[in-house]
């Protein structure tokens, strides 16, 4: 599968229902010696002040943490905040 395959895919936490944008959104680390992809660094915008205006932070996103590749998004499974 190809970078230009999967990068408008939509990026969807299973475990929040919440939406992170599109790959091509993220920042990928990469196993030095191998190339293998080990994360995804994702945007989060989470609401501050009384204007919630958004600032930008990033998730790191384990790639084993992929559940489905599917047609039109990328679902993952958070560990969930209780």
């Amino acid at each position: 599968m190809r970078l230009s395959e999967i990068g408008s895919k939509e990026i969807v936490d299973l475990s929040k229902g919440s939406s992170h944008g599109q790959l091509w959104d993220t920042e990928m680390l990469f196993e030095r010696k191998t190339g293998v992809i080990k994360a995804v660094l994702i945007p989060s915008y989470q609401s501050k002040g009384p204007f919630k205006a958004s600032s930008e932070q990033w998730i790191q996103l384990p790639w084993n943490s992929i559940v489905k590749i599917g047609e039109d998004m990328i679902i993952f499974k958070s560990e969930e905040d209780d």
